[in-house]
């Protein structure tokens, strides 16, 4: 198809050029809202606008929107922690005696310990083959917490599994586990801790496509598909919806030369990711970062995804069971070869093939999407044919947790900036038609830490 700058003449117009098609007619007014019916013009070239705008749509009054995200869950659903160093100096502890106890989490502070809480220490962290030992600690004066670390006064509960060599000694990494709290008959109520709300923002990015014809054109009748002016239509707002894809997976979050450009979230996770560069690197937790793997096809096996969806399922950090996975085309190939080196060959051996044809099924999903889903003990795969990883992106696979994604339009005082064309916007001594398509959106993603987005390049 010719791709011309300018003005479309009736002479740019030839049987050639027209094909039947189905179109959209605009409506004649000055301004129109559109919102609705964009997403529904050729879904499959741009399924991540398509989700959004149908199922997590959130107008906004500000173009610098700002949201709230909770990640005190994180600490208090697990409130796991290690002890910082030894105590009593590596000698052993006995029921009934109080220690000095210093912890942290991973490097940071515990805040929220409080007096009367009791926790488990396994005492033989690294020994598995010893066996499981746990000594039990209240906690019994108030809670000094710094920037790397705590420190409190403990009591040990009790002492468990003698027969395990260094059950009664408590040694710096040993794991930790809250298991409640306890207080005496008749005791004043206990401290408190609460989790701080942190906030984050974005922008709303402008996009506009233009629709020019002269007016000849407009008038004149052709073969094929009679209204030049509809079938135009119907190709520019399919640019526009593109467009909006693009940003919303590839953009940057800026501010530049009084311009605003909305985050997307391929690169959000590029930008702000842990690095994760192997084929056998574990994927670990890092507060606000998403997760982010560089693997190659062989090294993509059914026990590596697996394992990696332990850690991006966690229910600890406040994400769903489901996941819309935006795959390239290599990526789907991919996950549908069966034969040698298939994607479960090397956690199902023989049966591999057979297993691999029930485990994922492809279905009609909404909104006009071929879904195919990949259930797994951790959560649910639904993956989805994204046209625009190609190129440097082919071997894109997007794991986005829809309930963590929003789109933005900005609506306010009376006035709707999502979607919407502005009819006859030529110059006034102009013998043509030019309308307008206008978006004002953006992105908005909370809890990075519950997307992924993996690159499979072939082996």
């Amino acid at each position: 198809m010719a791709i011309t700058q300018g003005t479309k003449l009736s002479s740019n117009i030839t049987a050639s050029t027209t094909g039947a098609g189905v179109g959209q007619a605009p409506d004649r007014r000055r301004l129109y809202d559109f919102s609705d019916r964009v997403a529904e013009l050729a879904p499959e070239e741009s399924p991540f606008f398509v989700y959004l705008s149908q199922v997590a749509k959130n107008p906004t009054d500000d173009s610098v929107f700002r949201f709230l995200e909770n990640r005190s869950k994180i600490d208090w659903t697990s409130r796991n922690f290690k002890i910082d160093g030894t105590v009593n100096g590596s000698s052993a502890v006995t029921a009934g005696s109080s220690y000095a106890f210093t912890v942290d989490a991973d490097g940071a502070a515990v805040d929220w310990l409080i007096k009367g809480m009791v926790f488990a220490v396994n005492t033989t962290t690294g020994s598995e083959a010893s066996g499981y030992a746990q000594t039990l600690v209240r906690v019994e004066s108030a809670v000094t917490a710094n920037t790397s670390d705590s420190s409190f006064t403990g009591k040990i509960v009790d002492v468990s599994n003698a027969n395990t060599t260094g059950y009664n000694i408590i040694s710096n990494d040993d794991n930790c586990q809250v298991i409640g709290t306890a207080f005496a008959e008749g005791s004043a109520s206990p401290d408190v801790w609460s989790g701080e709300i942190e906030d984050d923002y974005g922008y709303t990015q402008i996009f506009k496509t233009a629709c020019e014809l002269s007016n000849t054109a407009i008038a004149t009748r052709y073969r094929g598909y009679a209204n030049e002016f509809e079938r135009i239509w119907a190709t520019k707002l399919r640019e526009h919806k593109v467009d909006i894809e693009r940003a919303m997976l590839f953009g940057q979050k800026a501010r530049v030369g009084g311009v605003q450009y909305t985050e997307g979230l391929v690169g959000h996770i590029v930008k702000n990711a842990q690095p994760q560069t192997t084929d056998t690197t574990a994927l670990s937790y890092t507060s606000g970062a998403p997760y982010y793997r560089s693997v190659t096809q062989g090294g993509l096996t059914y026990d590596r995804l697996l394992g990696d969806l332990e850690v991006i399922f966690d229910p600890a950090r406040g994400g769903s069971g489901d996941r819309l996975v935006l795959a390239s085309l290599p990526v789907i190939t991919f996950f549908n070869k069966l034969g040698d080196g298939a994607f479960m060959d090397a956690s199902m051996g023989s049966q591999s093939n057979m297993v691999n044809r029930y485990n994922f099924q492809e279905r009609d999903g909404a909104f006009g999407h071929k879904i195919m889903t990949i259930d797994t003990v951790h959560g649910t795969m639904h993956l989805v044919k994204e046209p625009l990883f190609r190129g440097q992106a082919s071997g894109f696979m997007l794991m986005a947790d829809m309930s963590k994604c929003q789109y933005r339009p900005l609506v306010g005082n009376g006035l709707n900036r999502d979607t919407h064309i502005i009819s006859n916007v030529q110059n006034s001594d102009e013998d043509l038609r030019k309308d307008m398509i206008v978006t004002e959106a953006g992105l908005e993603i909370t809890l990075p830490e519950c997307h992924a987005l993996y690159e499979v390049e072939a082996a």
